[in-house]
Protein backbone atom coordinates (compact mmCIF):
# COMPACT_ATOMS: atom_id res chain seq x y z
CA UNK A 1 0.00 0.00 0.00
CA UNK A 2 1.20 3.49 -0.85
CA UNK A 3 0.14 5.78 1.97
CA UNK A 4 0.65 9.54 2.14
CA UNK A 5 0.39 10.88 5.68
CA UNK A 6 0.05 14.63 6.07
CA UNK A 7 0.41 16.26 9.46
CA UNK A 8 2.83 18.23 11.59
CA UNK A 9 6.06 17.58 13.43
CA UNK A 10 7.65 19.63 16.24
CA UNK A 11 8.22 22.53 16.58
CA UNK A 12 5.93 23.76 18.00
CA UNK A 13 5.45 21.08 20.65
CA UNK A 14 1.95 19.66 20.88
CA UNK A 15 -0.06 16.47 21.07
CA UNK A 16 -0.74 16.30 17.34
CA UNK A 17 2.93 16.81 16.47
CA UNK A 18 3.93 14.20 19.06
CA UNK A 19 1.53 11.69 17.50
CA UNK A 20 3.00 12.02 14.01
CA UNK A 21 6.53 12.00 15.38
CA UNK A 22 5.71 8.70 17.11
CA UNK A 23 4.02 7.35 13.98
CA UNK A 24 7.11 7.94 11.85
CA UNK A 25 9.34 6.36 14.52
CA UNK A 26 7.14 3.25 14.70
CA UNK A 27 7.13 0.15 12.49
CA UNK A 28 4.58 1.70 10.10
CA UNK A 29 7.18 2.90 7.54
CA UNK A 30 8.46 -0.69 7.26
CA UNK A 31 4.99 -2.18 6.75
CA UNK A 32 3.60 0.14 4.08
CA UNK A 33 5.12 2.39 1.43
CA UNK A 34 4.91 5.58 3.49
CA UNK A 35 5.44 9.18 2.47
CA UNK A 36 5.00 12.08 4.88
CA UNK A 37 4.26 15.69 4.03
CA UNK A 38 4.37 18.53 6.53
CA UNK A 39 1.20 20.62 6.19
CA UNK A 40 1.81 23.04 9.04
CA UNK A 41 4.48 25.71 9.28
CA UNK A 42 7.18 24.96 11.85
CA UNK A 43 8.09 28.65 11.96
CA UNK A 44 4.76 29.67 13.51
CA UNK A 45 4.12 29.82 17.26
CA UNK A 46 1.13 27.73 18.35
CA UNK A 47 -0.85 30.66 19.76
CA UNK A 48 -0.82 32.24 16.28
CA UNK A 49 -1.78 29.08 14.41
CA UNK A 50 -5.35 28.32 13.39
CA UNK A 51 -6.21 32.04 13.24
CA UNK A 52 -7.07 34.21 10.27
CA UNK A 53 -4.08 36.40 9.40
CA UNK A 54 -2.13 37.34 6.28
CA UNK A 55 0.87 35.23 7.32
CA UNK A 56 -1.31 32.20 8.11
CA UNK A 57 -3.15 32.46 4.78
CA UNK A 58 0.15 32.60 2.85
CA UNK A 59 1.49 29.66 4.89
CA UNK A 60 -1.69 27.68 4.26
CA UNK A 61 -1.45 28.20 0.52
CA UNK A 62 2.16 27.01 0.63
CA UNK A 63 1.11 23.97 2.69
CA UNK A 64 -1.58 23.05 0.15
CA UNK A 65 0.85 23.42 -2.77
CA UNK A 66 3.36 21.20 -0.96
CA UNK A 67 0.63 18.64 -0.41
CA UNK A 68 -0.36 18.77 -4.09
CA UNK A 69 3.23 18.26 -5.27
CA UNK A 70 3.66 15.31 -2.92
CA UNK A 71 0.42 13.68 -4.10
CA UNK A 72 1.58 13.97 -7.73
CA UNK A 73 5.04 12.62 -6.91
CA UNK A 74 4.04 9.73 -4.63
CA UNK A 75 0.73 8.70 -6.26
CA UNK A 76 -0.65 7.21 -3.03
CA UNK A 77 -3.56 4.82 -2.72
CA UNK A 78 -4.68 6.67 0.44
CA UNK A 79 -4.07 10.17 1.74
CA UNK A 80 -4.22 10.09 5.55
CA UNK A 81 -4.78 13.76 6.42
CA UNK A 82 -4.39 15.03 9.97
CA UNK A 83 -6.24 18.20 10.93
CA UNK A 84 -7.45 20.29 13.88
CA UNK A 85 -9.92 23.13 14.46
CA UNK A 86 -9.89 26.64 13.02
CA UNK A 87 -7.89 27.52 9.93
CA UNK A 88 -6.28 24.07 10.10
CA UNK A 89 -9.56 22.43 9.12
CA UNK A 90 -10.20 24.96 6.33
CA UNK A 91 -6.72 24.30 4.91
CA UNK A 92 -6.94 20.55 5.19
CA UNK A 93 -10.38 20.66 3.61
CA UNK A 94 -8.62 21.94 0.47
CA UNK A 95 -6.12 19.09 0.84
CA UNK A 96 -9.05 16.64 0.88
CA UNK A 97 -10.36 18.21 -2.34
CA UNK A 98 -6.91 18.06 -3.98
CA UNK A 99 -6.54 14.37 -3.14
CA UNK A 100 -10.00 13.53 -4.48
CA UNK A 101 -9.35 15.43 -7.73
CA UNK A 102 -6.18 13.36 -8.10
CA UNK A 103 -8.14 10.13 -7.69
CA UNK A 104 -6.80 9.35 -4.21
CA UNK A 105 -8.89 7.90 -1.39
CA UNK A 106 -8.96 10.05 1.74
CA UNK A 107 -8.95 9.39 5.47
CA UNK A 108 -9.45 12.53 7.57
CA UNK A 109 -7.94 12.40 11.06
CA UNK A 110 -9.19 15.27 13.32
CA UNK A 111 -6.99 15.76 16.39
CA UNK A 112 -9.63 17.52 18.46
CA UNK A 113 -13.10 16.95 19.84
CA UNK A 114 -16.25 16.90 17.72
CA UNK A 115 -17.59 19.61 20.03
CA UNK A 116 -14.72 21.97 19.15
CA UNK A 117 -14.87 21.21 15.43
CA UNK A 118 -18.62 21.06 14.79
CA UNK A 119 -21.10 21.19 17.69
CA UNK A 120 -20.32 24.70 18.92
CA UNK A 121 -19.83 26.27 15.48
CA UNK A 122 -21.91 28.56 13.26
CA UNK A 123 -24.29 27.39 10.52
CA UNK A 124 -21.89 28.17 7.68
CA UNK A 125 -19.02 26.38 9.43
CA UNK A 126 -21.18 23.28 9.96
CA UNK A 127 -22.09 23.35 6.27
CA UNK A 128 -18.40 23.43 5.30
CA UNK A 129 -17.56 20.69 7.80
CA UNK A 130 -20.25 18.36 6.42
CA UNK A 131 -19.18 19.02 2.81
CA UNK A 132 -15.58 18.11 3.60
CA UNK A 133 -16.57 14.98 5.52
CA UNK A 134 -18.76 13.89 2.59
CA UNK A 135 -15.67 13.94 0.32
CA UNK A 136 -13.73 11.51 2.50
CA UNK A 137 -13.71 7.71 2.59
CA UNK A 138 -13.74 7.71 6.36
CA UNK A 139 -12.90 9.61 9.53
CA UNK A 140 -10.19 8.43 11.92
CA UNK A 141 -11.53 9.44 15.33
CA UNK A 142 -9.71 9.82 18.64
CA UNK A 143 -12.54 8.79 20.93
CA UNK A 144 -16.08 7.47 21.34
CA UNK A 145 -17.34 11.06 21.32
CA UNK A 146 -16.96 11.03 17.53
CA UNK A 147 -19.55 8.27 17.16
CA UNK A 148 -22.13 11.09 17.37
CA UNK A 149 -21.04 11.93 13.83
CA UNK A 150 -22.77 8.73 12.67
CA UNK A 151 -26.09 10.30 13.68
CA UNK A 152 -25.31 13.49 11.74
CA UNK A 153 -23.90 11.67 8.69
CA UNK A 154 -25.06 8.02 8.72
CA UNK A 155 -23.11 7.08 5.58
CA UNK A 156 -19.74 8.13 6.99
CA UNK A 157 -17.29 5.41 8.02
CA UNK A 158 -15.88 6.18 11.47
CA UNK A 159 -12.75 4.39 12.66
CA UNK A 160 -11.89 4.81 16.34
CA UNK A 161 -8.11 5.09 16.71
CA UNK A 162 -7.06 6.50 20.10
CA UNK A 163 -3.70 8.23 20.43
CA UNK A 164 -0.80 6.10 21.63
CA UNK A 165 2.81 6.46 22.79
CA UNK A 166 6.05 4.53 23.00
CA UNK A 167 5.51 3.04 26.46
CA UNK A 168 9.11 2.05 27.13
CA UNK A 169 10.01 5.71 27.63
CA UNK A 170 7.78 5.89 30.73
CA UNK A 171 7.82 2.45 32.40
CA UNK A 172 10.82 3.20 34.65
CA UNK A 173 9.04 6.25 36.09
CA UNK A 174 5.93 4.14 36.73
CA UNK A 175 7.90 1.57 38.72
CA UNK A 176 9.29 4.35 40.92
CA UNK A 177 5.86 5.85 41.60
CA UNK A 178 4.21 2.52 42.32
CA UNK A 179 6.88 1.23 44.69
CA UNK A 180 5.90 3.54 47.57
CA UNK A 181 2.68 4.69 49.23
CA UNK A 182 4.33 6.79 51.94
CA UNK A 183 2.63 10.06 52.96
CA UNK A 184 3.72 13.07 50.93
CA UNK A 185 5.75 15.75 52.70
CA UNK A 186 5.19 18.33 49.95
CA UNK A 187 2.71 17.04 47.34
CA UNK A 188 3.60 17.76 43.73
CA UNK A 189 0.81 18.50 41.25
CA UNK A 190 1.68 18.61 37.54
CA UNK A 191 -0.11 20.00 34.50
CA UNK A 192 1.52 19.56 31.10
CA UNK A 193 -0.05 21.06 27.98
CA UNK A 194 -0.94 24.42 26.52
CA UNK A 195 -1.77 27.17 29.03
CA UNK A 196 -4.93 29.22 28.73
CA UNK A 197 -8.57 29.58 29.76
CA UNK A 198 -9.78 26.76 27.50
CA UNK A 199 -7.28 24.40 29.12
CA UNK A 200 -8.47 25.23 32.64
CA UNK A 201 -5.21 26.97 33.63
CA UNK A 202 -6.95 29.82 35.47
CA UNK A 203 -9.14 27.27 37.27
CA UNK A 204 -5.97 25.55 38.47
CA UNK A 205 -4.81 28.80 40.07
CA UNK A 206 -8.16 29.15 41.83
CA UNK A 207 -7.95 25.50 42.93
CA UNK A 208 -4.45 26.05 44.31
CA UNK A 209 -5.70 29.02 46.32
CA UNK A 210 -8.55 26.94 47.73
CA UNK A 211 -6.15 24.13 48.63
CA UNK A 212 -3.82 26.52 50.47
CA UNK A 213 -6.78 28.00 52.35
CA UNK A 214 -7.68 24.48 53.52
CA UNK A 215 -4.15 23.91 54.77
CA UNK A 216 -3.14 21.64 51.85
CA UNK A 217 0.28 23.00 50.89
CA UNK A 218 1.09 21.76 47.38
CA UNK A 219 3.61 22.66 44.74
CA UNK A 220 2.12 23.15 41.28
CA UNK A 221 4.05 23.07 38.02
CA UNK A 222 2.21 24.29 34.94
CA UNK A 223 4.35 23.36 31.95
CA UNK A 224 3.50 24.44 28.43
CA UNK A 225 3.23 27.16 25.83
CA UNK A 226 0.65 29.91 25.53
CA UNK A 227 -2.70 28.85 24.04
CA UNK A 228 -3.78 32.35 22.96
CA UNK A 229 -1.84 35.64 22.87
CA UNK A 230 -1.77 37.40 26.25
CA UNK A 231 -3.05 34.49 28.33
CA UNK A 232 0.34 33.67 29.82
CA UNK A 233 0.74 37.24 31.05
CA UNK A 234 -2.77 37.20 32.53
CA UNK A 235 -2.07 33.88 34.22
CA UNK A 236 1.14 35.16 35.78
CA UNK A 237 -0.66 38.26 37.06
CA UNK A 238 -3.39 36.12 38.60
CA UNK A 239 -0.82 33.96 40.40
CA UNK A 240 0.95 37.04 41.76
CA UNK A 241 -2.30 38.73 42.84
CA UNK A 242 -3.34 35.59 44.72
CA UNK A 243 0.02 35.44 46.52
CA UNK A 244 0.73 31.98 45.13
CA UNK A 245 4.20 32.62 43.75
CA UNK A 246 5.71 30.10 46.20
CA UNK A 247 3.19 27.42 45.26
CA UNK A 248 2.82 27.68 41.46
CA UNK A 249 5.59 27.64 38.88
CA UNK A 250 4.99 28.26 35.18
CA UNK A 251 7.56 26.67 32.88
CA UNK A 252 8.23 26.49 29.14
CA UNK A 253 7.32 23.36 27.13
CA UNK A 254 9.61 20.36 27.63
CA UNK A 255 10.44 17.25 25.62
CA UNK A 256 12.56 14.13 25.99
CA UNK A 257 14.39 13.67 29.27
CA UNK A 258 13.10 16.97 30.69
CA UNK A 259 9.52 15.79 30.21
CA UNK A 260 10.34 12.44 31.82
CA UNK A 261 11.89 14.32 34.76
CA UNK A 262 8.68 16.36 35.17
CA UNK A 263 6.58 13.20 35.38
CA UNK A 264 9.08 11.71 37.85
CA UNK A 265 8.73 14.83 40.05
CA UNK A 266 4.93 14.66 40.10
CA UNK A 267 2.61 12.86 42.51
CA UNK A 268 -0.66 13.86 40.83
CA UNK A 269 -1.45 14.83 37.24
CA UNK A 270 -4.30 17.24 36.60
CA UNK A 271 -5.94 18.12 33.27
CA UNK A 272 -9.02 20.40 33.67
CA UNK A 273 -9.55 21.25 29.98
CA UNK A 274 -12.85 22.72 28.68
CA UNK A 275 -12.77 20.67 25.45
CA UNK A 276 -10.36 17.99 24.35
CA UNK A 277 -9.61 15.24 21.87
CA UNK A 278 -7.52 12.52 23.49
CA UNK A 279 -4.53 14.30 25.07
CA UNK A 280 -1.15 12.62 24.76
CA UNK A 281 -0.04 14.14 28.08
CA UNK A 282 -2.73 12.25 30.00
CA UNK A 283 -1.73 8.96 28.35
CA UNK A 284 1.91 9.68 29.25
CA UNK A 285 0.95 10.46 32.85
CA UNK A 286 -0.98 7.19 33.07
CA UNK A 287 2.04 5.32 31.69
CA UNK A 288 4.10 6.94 34.48
CA UNK A 289 1.79 5.51 37.14
CA UNK A 290 0.25 8.84 38.17
CA UNK A 291 -3.35 9.23 39.36
CA UNK A 292 -5.27 11.60 37.09
CA UNK A 293 -7.70 14.42 37.80
CA UNK A 294 -9.44 15.34 34.54
CA UNK A 295 -12.56 17.04 33.24
CA UNK A 296 -15.44 15.08 31.71
CA UNK A 297 -15.01 16.38 28.14
CA UNK A 298 -14.11 15.00 24.72
CA UNK A 299 -12.12 11.79 24.86
CA UNK A 300 -11.02 12.10 28.49
CA UNK A 301 -13.80 9.76 29.75
CA UNK A 302 -12.31 7.13 27.39
CA UNK A 303 -9.07 7.33 29.38
CA UNK A 304 -10.25 7.89 32.95
CA UNK A 305 -12.79 5.81 34.83
CA UNK A 306 -14.04 7.61 37.92
CA UNK A 307 -12.63 6.06 41.08
CA UNK A 308 -10.61 3.49 39.16
CA UNK A 309 -7.58 5.24 37.68
CA UNK A 310 -8.51 8.82 38.46
CA UNK A 311 -11.11 11.38 39.47
CA UNK A 312 -13.41 13.12 37.00
CA UNK A 313 -14.53 16.72 37.45
CA UNK A 314 -16.78 19.22 35.66
CA UNK A 315 -14.82 21.76 33.65
CA UNK A 316 -14.72 25.27 35.07
CA UNK A 317 -15.03 24.04 38.68
CA UNK A 318 -11.93 24.95 40.74
CA UNK A 319 -13.56 23.71 43.95
CA UNK A 320 -13.87 20.20 42.49
CA UNK A 321 -10.20 20.29 41.47
CA UNK A 322 -9.16 21.34 44.99
CA UNK A 323 -11.27 18.66 46.67
CA UNK A 324 -9.92 15.96 44.30
CA UNK A 325 -6.33 16.99 45.02
CA UNK A 326 -7.01 16.91 48.75
CA UNK A 327 -8.60 13.46 48.48
CA UNK A 328 -5.56 11.99 46.70
CA UNK A 329 -3.05 13.68 49.00
CA UNK A 330 -4.72 12.46 52.19
CA UNK A 331 -5.17 8.90 50.91
CA UNK A 332 -1.76 7.48 49.85
CA UNK A 333 -3.16 3.98 49.21
CA UNK A 334 -5.84 5.33 46.86
CA UNK A 335 -3.27 7.44 45.06
CA UNK A 336 -1.00 4.45 44.38
CA UNK A 337 -3.90 2.15 43.48
CA UNK A 338 -5.22 4.62 40.92
CA UNK A 339 -1.72 5.13 39.54
CA UNK A 340 -1.25 1.37 39.15
CA UNK A 341 -4.59 0.92 37.38
CA UNK A 342 -3.80 3.81 35.06
CA UNK A 343 -0.45 2.27 34.25
CA UNK A 344 -2.09 -1.09 33.53
CA UNK A 345 -4.60 0.57 31.22
CA UNK A 346 -1.82 2.37 29.35
CA UNK A 347 0.15 -0.85 28.91
CA UNK A 348 -2.88 -2.79 27.73
CA UNK A 349 -4.25 -0.30 25.26
CA UNK A 350 -2.02 2.65 24.42
CA UNK A 351 1.26 1.36 23.02
CA UNK A 352 2.06 2.79 19.58
CA UNK A 353 2.82 -0.60 18.03
CA UNK A 354 -0.63 -1.95 18.94
CA UNK A 355 -2.09 1.09 17.19
CA UNK A 356 -0.08 0.45 14.02
CA UNK A 357 -1.84 -2.86 13.39
CA UNK A 358 -5.19 -1.13 13.85
CA UNK A 359 -4.17 1.60 11.41
CA UNK A 360 -3.12 -0.92 8.75
CA UNK A 361 -6.47 -2.68 9.15
CA UNK A 362 -8.20 0.67 8.56
CA UNK A 363 -6.15 1.23 5.40
CA UNK A 364 -7.12 -2.22 4.10
CA UNK A 365 -10.79 -1.55 4.86
CA UNK A 366 -10.70 1.73 2.95
CA UNK A 367 -9.05 0.12 -0.08
CA UNK A 368 -11.65 -2.62 -0.17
Amino acid sequence: MRILVSGCLPPPIGGMASFYEGLLASSLPTRVHLDFVQTSSQNRMFQKSGRLSFFNIISSVADCLRFFRTVIASQPHIAHIGTAFGLSFVKHGFCVLIARLCGVKVLLHPHCSLTALYTEKSVWWRWYFLKIISLTHGVVALSQEWLRLAVIMPNTSIYILPNAINLKDYCEVALEHLSSNAPLIVPHVLYLGYLGKAKGSFDLVDAAQKAVQRGILCEFRLIGGELSPGELTSLSKKIKAAGLGKHICIEEPVTGLKKIAAFRWADIFVYPSYNEGLPMAVIEAMACGLPIIASKVGGLPDLITEGLNGLMIDYGCPDQIAKSIERLITNPALRVTMGRRGYERAVQGFDIEDRIQQLISIYISVLK
